[in-house]
């Protein structure tokens, strides 16, 4: 009997904890439920969420901050010995305007693909990094998170349903998801818990929209669309990009076994 699985995990102190299972492939097989996760900040996470979390079998986090993200919020895991805890800084401690040419235009409703695409150029070693520890025997269930969930997570699950066979039109629409979850941080709403609503739900408050309609405008499905063009372009495609990382051909073939049903 199929599970009913909620994408979000609704937990005190993170606002953009995702599943990026159940997605169906090009060949008609699924993503496996409750073995990748994407999110933001653990550094105000619970413990009551932190066992939540543990509950759901995760056996590796990936903090993909920066060094001085995590000196200041550090990961509520960097310390457990219930799970192995990594800290790949895929941006490196330099400004952004360092690591992208400075003709890039930075994220922008109008051009926002540019910095995506120049992240992955610029740090091709560092994505293959983190792409390489969740091939790794025993690494799944893994989160990895950045500080909100958008960039460095949704360029990490770009790449690993990439590789697992997710058609790229609903890798797009997983990017989209977490305007609808960091909404929530814009306002700071709380009613002893944080709650969750759709567009259509929002209560009769311009305030609710114009945080919705700010957070969406800075994670447009331009900006995921033209992320995968470029590797297209570029580099043959997802697989031809994490080659050129160092990953392996057997890593690429675990990776994807471990993901798909």
């Amino acid at each position: 009997m199929e599970q009913n699985y909620s994408r979000h995990l609704d937990f005190e102190g993170a606002y953009n904890i995702r599943d990026a299972g159940g997605y169906e492939t090009t060949d008609g097989n699924r993503v496996r439920w409750r073995t990748l996760f994407r999110s933001d900040s653990l550094h105000a996470l619970t413990p009551k969420s932190q066992q939540l979390l543990l509950s759901q079998g995760v056996r590796t986090i990936i903090d993909l901050r920066t060094d001085r993200s995590v000196s200041e919020q550090p990961n509520v895991f960097e310390e457990s010995s219930e799970v192995d805890y990594q800290h790949i800084n895929v941006m490196g401690n330099e400004s952004i305007v360092d690591v992208i040419d400075t003709t890039v235009e930075s994220s922008s409703a109008t051009k926002p693909p540019g910095i995506y695409s120049a992240i992955l150029d610029k740090r091709i070693g560092m994505m293959g990094q983190v792409i390489k520890i969740l091939a790794k025997p025993n690494a799944l269930p893994a989160l990895y998170h950045c500080n909100s969930g958008r960039d460095r997570a949704g360029l990490t699950t770009m790449l690993a349903l990439g590789i697992a066979g997710v058609q790229s039109e609903t890798i797009v629409e997983d990017y989209t998801l977490t305007a609808h979850y960091l909404w929530r941080r814009t306002v700071g709403i709380s009613v002893g818990r944080w709650i969750m609503l759709e567009p259509d739900e929002y209560p009769a408050d311009p305030e609710y929209q114009q945080a919705f309609d700010d957070q969406a405008r800075i994670c447009p499905r331009e900006a995921m669309q033209g992320t995968l063009y470029h590797l297209d372009k570029v580099y043959g495609g997802i697989r031809g990009y994490l080659l050129k990382a160092g990953v392996t051909e057997s890593e690429l073939k675990s990776l994807r076994e471990s993901l798909v049903e």
